[in-house]
């Protein structure tokens, strides 16, 4: 039987063009909802179902100088991308006021919202002085509630005065404006982003807004970084827009330099809902709900990690948990238990924890606490880390929590590297730790109790991402194994053909292997299976 890994990519390359568009509209973990590929007849009008466009001018709180119109010569569809063209123009808007430039801002307001996911855009951006595109939410209370208390997220900005940089910022209540919170991505190389197309995204999840281009996360927040008593109103629904302003407090205003018309292209938007991913598989930890033997199976570090009993603290499953708490030591320290399990390379894992801060003894000042998995090799070399996301002092009290392991860090520099149901047992390893953190980093009060902990490894195969190269004018994929099954790499030149033709098998072996194969003309369709 043949069976189709959950994460195989197909791709189509063009060897006139270099890498062309994914042909799937497919992003590991998360599955599409909502999406425009704008790809009605040429000169169309946007999709009526989907956009609607605000009109006018007044500066929008920004003293920009255009007049947005819904006309096609400033919003149209042409070759399969949406073309917002901003021209210089003597033009009367819809409030009776003449402005010397046109433009065009569409949003899903009234017809599309969404609460949390991972929404992305292929865009081209225009150049010069005093150009402004922006791919942006709002709120959807902000009729209600005005701004900021709606909550703005600014996926990307671009000012014409940066050629290669963009911006990514949340702004809220008390972090609005010049205060929003935010950081800029610099194309590499010296680039400017109106040369080429480029993926900008945001994945938004329930604690944490993260920034990426081309796939390189460049900025995080989460409720810590938010101003003193500021708060996170990114909880709730919000809609899309995309527009090109000219002028404004920002950009400043176009000048000599400046040429028009600009036109920022679209290729398409698309959103995505985080799967629930669940590897199918057994339990590895011992003991992990410490109801046998105490706090058997499990090594403490830092002296405060106790088994507690149902008679004294709340459990989450069960009659015993384990609670940790600081050290009281004046000085940075971490306190808690972890248990080392035997790994191997390619194997897929899901892991869980469920944690409470109690009423009685909540996180105060900076304490936090975490749950984090590290696959290690046979030195004990730190090869892959994931955690959950941080427990502090804005986590309500005397509630038990679940918390699944779905960020990933960089382990050399512990840097956030962006999100996943599954964790992934990389090249190396021998052995993966489970581990319960508690950070004290003075003398504050608090505690955490942990309860019901889970490490799941998959025993099918493993579904993992087929990478792909270009190396002079050859192809190549790179794909992990697991042992005990066979891959085939498999090709056709046409997407509806259903015959595939395999190139090559590969009997897995817990390592990582290549395929090269020269690139073709008119592009070519790939896959990787498990027999």
């Amino acid at each position: 039987m043949m069976k189709s890994l959950a994460w195989s990519a197909f791709v189509l390359l063009a060897l006139a063009g270099g890498f062309g568009p994914a042909a799937a509209q497919t992003v590991p973990g998360w599955a599409l909802v909502w999406a425009d590929e704008f790809n009605q007849a040429d000169g169309a009008s946007p999709d009526p179902t989907k956009w609607t466009f605000d009109l006018g001018g007044g500066g929008w709180g920004n003293s920009e100088l255009e007049s947005y119109t819904s006309r096609t010569n400033n919003a149209r569809i042409l070759n399969g991308q949406l073309v917002i063209t901003a021209r210089k123009e003597n033009y009367t808007g819809s409030d009776g006021i003449a402005r010397n430039y046109t433009s065009a801002r569409l949003k899903t307001q009234g017809k599309w919202a969404f609460t949390r996911g991972r929404i992305e855009a292929r865009m081209q951006l225009p150049r010069g002085q005093g150009l402004w595109p922006a791919f942006w939410m709002l709120g959807t209370n902000i009729t209600s509630v005005n701004w900021p208390k709606c909550g703005e997220i600014d996926i990307m900005e671009n000012i014409g005065r940066e050629p290669g940089t963009v911006h990514g910022t949340m702004h809220g209540p008390g972090y609005s404006g010049a205060n929003g919170i935010g950081g800029p991505y610099t194309i590499p190389n010296g680039a400017a982003v109106a040369d080429a197309f480029h993926l900008y995204a945001l994945e938004w999840e329930t604690s944490a807004l993260r920034w990426y281009v081309d796939g390189q996360l460049y900025f995080t927040t989460s409720p810590t970084n938010l101003p003193a008593g500021a708060p996170w109103v990114y909880n709730s629904p919000q809609f899309v827009l995309l527009n090109l302003a000219v002028g404004g407090n920002w950009p400043g205003n176009p000048d000599a330099s400046t040429t028009f018309p600009q036109q920022l292209l679209v290729d398409y938007v698309r959103v995505y809902t985080r799967t629930n991913v669940a590897v199918s598989g057994t339990n590895v930890l011992v003991n992990p709900g410490f109801e046998t033997g105490g706090l058997a199976g499990w090594t403490r570090y830092g002296p405060n990690s106790y088994l507690e009993g149902i008679a004294s603290y709340p459990v989450h499953g069960g009659t015993n948990d384990c609670k940790v708490f600081g050290q009281f030591t004046g000085g940075d320290n971490y306190s808690g238990v972890f248990q080392d399990v035997p790994a191997r390379a390619g194997t897929n894992y899901s892991a869980s924890a469920w944690l409470l801060t109690p009423a009685g003894d909540s996180l105060a000042g900076a304490n936090s606490a975490w749950v984090e998995v590290s696959f290690r090799d046979a030195a004990a070399n730190l090869l892959a880390l994931y955690r959950t996301t941080v427990v502090d002092g804005s986590t309500p009290a005397g509630l038990w929590l679940a918390y699944p392991l779905t960020n990933r860090f960089d382990p050399v520099t512990f840097g956030p590297l962006g999100s996943t149901n599954i964790l992934v047992a990389p090249p190396g390893t021998v052995s993966a730790r489970f581990q319960t953190v508690f950070h004290q980093p003075q003398t504050a009060a608090g505690s955490v109790l942990y309860d019901d902990l889970s490490l799941i490894q998959d025993r099918s195969p493993v579904a993992l991402p087929v990478m792909f190269a270009r190396a002079g004018l050859n192809l190549v994929l790179n794909f992990m194994t697991q042992p005990g099954f066979v891959y085939l790499v498999r090709a056709k030149d046409q997407l509806l053909d259903p015959s595939w033709q395999v190139l090559t098998s590969v009997s897995g072996d817990g390592a990582l292997h290549s395929f090269s194969e020269p690139l073709l003309p008119g592009g070519r369709y790939y896959e990787v299976v498990v027999e």
